[in-house]
């Protein structure tokens, strides 16, 4: 008797409860009986009653199990696999035998514990189960007669599926009838016999029964097995067929060796064998013996495995440098339908877009995508989008990108999840780069819950690094570098991408040495961190200027003009902003003097004020920030933010009055405030038309954005808007006296907005208190808040808290003369 596994015995150990046995035939049931006898435990072929003690069970059958009995604690249920035995185990219950032998036995039979006799009678012999002495010691494993035959048929297959037994004449109630009994061991696409009860079962399986059950496991997709299904029934014509037409370099040198040397001598000189070779050369990265043996089979190969072996001479001349012999090879393998059309497109794009004819790479990958489309391979289709969306960023076009990304998205994200979450980054950067914020941010969001639910450990860093380029586009350089570590990104591309970022971060924070430092890591990047190196004044703007237009890199492109900064340059990058969509280029400092082009509304579009009126006074325009220190005057600061919160242009002789009510000459006092303006922002930005002041360049103010979060009652964006709630909320703190109106009309706006956001607050959810708390701040005589933030103390026992409200609220009532 074979003993238990060392790793099994220490799981039966610890069972405190049942443990029940394996159905599979042959799992050295015998040997758990004697397990449990030394132990103690109750031995039953019949199931157990609940609350039975330490008991071990043998079930006939698998169905057998539904009769399960609920304890606590849970039985132990243990699956044939559990029972196998390891090599060294194996060579330990064959004493008389030397290791070779040993070894030879075990992985005949995989160290299956109902072949332990045979191994004993017949050592070292793999073919044992064909002798005639193999009944006796394997008819304890054979199923009964009923199903004998059917076990027959169906032993000739590798992998027994539903469709297996189909193809074989086998009634389902057979199939099913050996899953249940435990002849078939269980695979998740079906059931396996122990390798030396199939060898007894067919010893020579009919030919036709075994290209059906290959046809039928090719079609499920099991290619291996049943490519061990044709060499096991030695036909080698369809055998040698199937792995010239499954096999892929990729697979590696170890797995097509292996494929390879099972065919006989005889077999090796057929031309399909000759591409198989190949493939090995391929793989052993031998590429000259590969690109001969292609050459030596292409001229007798049938059409359908020809268009392979010129895909695959394609690939190995593209490696080799020679670039149109390989685009020939492509051309010819796109000749046929399906997946070879699908995947010479694909390899003739890739090869199209090294030689930088991105025109001609664009046509071969919409006919891949066609290709994968028609031959029902959807992983495919999506790698071949990806790679066109690919090719339309790389070349600054991100509008173009979208359409093929958000298709592979599509088709990736129910079964792949991988790869849905690199293409959710992929799409999400797309809209980052063209400044679309929301969109890039709700991809980044379902991109974490994807991978929350299916980490990855390589996706993980790519989600780090596009938190950071968010960061960098939203003005925090810090937050970016503290996001941007390289310990845990193994893949090269990924760390080269991080170090990018890190140059930019430190450039931004005027930190030269630093940024320099971590260049040299983004090296591999090319044009981009050639581009970089430039904007440290490392490296010539001409240069890359003419490397990027030469890669078609237009956003590059845009980015380099915009430095260089000379007339031309400046009117082209706009030109490229404008044609492409390139908004957060307009927010750096290199973009100020393209405001100064904007001669037209859609043009200054482009150029919105941002104004933050909520807290210290703000205001960004063309890159440039300006708090109240950088204008000449608080009065043309006043007058330039009474525009922009006005909804409506306003008459030039009331803002005169309004703001130089005691100047001898109120009107020439106005028209230097907006000379001030000019000279502040380097652009005219105040418009006067038929005595009516307007601002030039559209306005976006945090007191409307708050207004329309409050008329749509979005409480997602009130509560972004409102963060954070522990700093002050005031509105225009610094000009109090010279826009009383205007921050009278703000504060109604922000109040209300509180106001909204604390209701929407759980009742005892320290958000509410923080949201009150917020509320009191902003207006220090709301009693009703400062009751409900009272009750809100009292409600969770906190009487310090509530009474400390409670002096605050009588001070106030003491203010406001409503208590003495």
């Amino acid at each position: 008797m074979l003993p238990l596994p060392a790793a099994l015995l220490a799981r039966l150990s610890a069972a405190a409860g049942g443990v029940v046995a394996p159905v599979e035939v042959g799992a050295n049931q015998a040997g758990l009986v004697a397990w449990a006898q030394a132990t103690g435990r109750q031995v039953t072929e019949e199931a157990p009653v609940s609350g039975a003690g330490a008991w071990l069970w043998l079930p006939r059958r698998r169905s057998d199990l539904e009769r399960l009995p609920v304890d606590s604690p849970a039985p132990l249920l243990l699956s044939g696999p559990e029972l196998l035995v390891s090599a060294g185990e194996w060579q330990a219950a064959l004493p008389g035998q030397t290791p070779v032998q040993a070894v030879a036995t075990f992985r005949a039979f995989g160290g299956w514990p109902g072949a332990l006799p045979l191994a004993s009678v017949f050592p070292g012999e793999p073919h044992a189960p064909l002798h005639p002495q193999a009944h006796a010691l394997l008819v304890p494993w054979c199923p009964p007669p009923q199903l004998r035959a059917a076990a027959g048929r169906l032993a000739c297959a590798d992998l027994v599926t539903p469709a297996v037994a189909e193809a074989l004449g086998v009634a389902q109630t057979d199939f099913e009838a050996l899953l249940d009994g435990g002849w078939l061991w269980p695979e998740p696409a079906g059931g396996r016999f122990p390798a030396a009860l199939r060898r007894w079962l067919a010893p020579l399986p009919a030919p036709e029964d075994v290209r059906r059950a290959a046809q039928a496991l090719g079609a499920g997709g099991h290619h291996p097995a049943a490519l061990d299904t044709l060499a096991a029934g030695a036909c080698w014509p369809e055998y040698l067929e199937r792995l010239a037409q499954t096999a892929r370099s990729a697979e590696g040198e170890a797995t097509l060796r292996a494929r390879f040397q099972v065919l006989p001598d005889l077999w090796r000189a057929e031309p399909a064998a000759l591409y198989v070779a190949g493939l090995l050369a391929r793989a052993a990265r031998d590429l000259d013996s590969a690109q001969e043996l292609y050459t030596r089979a292409l001229p007798r190969l049938p059409k359908p495995l020809a268009a392979l072996a010129w895909n695959a001479r394609g690939v190995v001349r593209a490696l080799s440098g020679e670039v149109q012999g390989a685009l020939e090879d492509f051309d010819q393998a796109a000749q046929q339908p399906g997946l070879s059309a699908g995947e010479a497109n694909h390899n003739r794009a890739t090869l199209l877009v090294q030689l930088g004819r991105h025109a001609e790479a664009e046509r071969s990958l919409n006919a891949a995508v066609a290709a994968f489309r028609e031959a029902g391979d959807p992983r495919r289709e999506a790698q071949s989008l990806e790679t066109l969306g690919t090719l339309h960023f790389g070349r600054g076009l991100l509008r173009d990108a979208l359409a093929p990304l958000r298709t592979a998205l599509t088709l990736l994200r129910a079964d792949h999840p991988a790869q849905a979450t690199l293409a959710l980054l992929n799409l999400a950067e797309c809209h980052a780069l063209l400044g679309e914020v929301a969109a890039a941010q709700e991809l980044l969001q379902e991109a974490a819950l994807v991978q929350a639910a299916d980490p990855d450990p390589r996706a993980l860093g790519w989600l780090r690094r596009l938190r950071a380029l968010l960061a960098l586009q939203g003005g925090e350089p810090r937050q970016a570098l503290a996001l941007l570590d390289l310990a845990g990104a193994e893949d090269p591309s990924l760390q080269a991408e991080m170090a990018l970022l890190q140059v930019r971060a430190w450039r931004e924070l005027g930190q030269p040495d630093m940024a320099r430092a971590a260049l040299d890591r983004a090296q591999p990047l090319g044009l981009r961190a050639d581009l970089e190196s430039a904007l440290l004044g490392d490296e010539s703007l001409d240069r890359v200027i003419d490397a990027a237009r030469q890669e078609e890199a237009r956003l590059e492109l845009a980015s380099a003009l915009l430095r260089r900064a000379q007339p031309d340059d400046l009117r082209e990058a706009l030109a490229l902003i404008q044609a492409h969509g390139y908004l957060p280029l307009l927010a750096s400092a290199a973009a100020a003097p393209l405001a100064a082009l904007a001669h037209d509304g859609a043009t200054r579009a482009l150029f919105p004020l941002h104004l933050q009126a909520l807290g210290p006074l703000r205001l960004t325009h063309a890159g440039r920030q300006l708090g109240l220190a950088d204008f000449p005057t608080r009065k043309s600061a006043a007058l330039l933010v009474a525009l922009a919160l006005s909804e409506r242009p306003q008459p030039r002789e009331l803002l005169a009055e309004r703001f130089w009510p005691g100047a001898k000459n109120p009107l020439a006092s106005l028209q230097t405030a907006v000379y001030h303006l000019r000279s502040a922002f380097s652009v005219p930005v105040v418009a006067s038309e038929r005595g009516l002041l307007s601002l030039l360049f559209p306005v976006r103010s945090d007191v409307e954005e708050l207004r329309g979060a409050l008329q749509a009652r979005d409480l997602g964006r009130l509560t972004e808007l409102l963060r954070p709630f522990t700093a002050s909320q005031s509105v225009l703190p610094e000009l109090v006296t010279e826009l009383t109106e205007e921050r009278e009309q703000a504060e109604r706006v922000l109040h209300d907005a509180l106001r909204l956001h604390a209701a929407a607050q759980p009742g005892d959810d320290v958000r509410r208190r923080d949201a009150l708390r917020a509320l009191i701040t902003a207006d220090p005589y709301d009693t009703a808040s400062r009751e409900a933030l009272i009750r809100w103390h009292e409600d969770r026992g906190e009487q310090s808290q509530a009474q400390q409200e409670r002096d605050g609220l009588r001070a106030t009532l003491l203010t406001l003369g409503l208590k003495e």
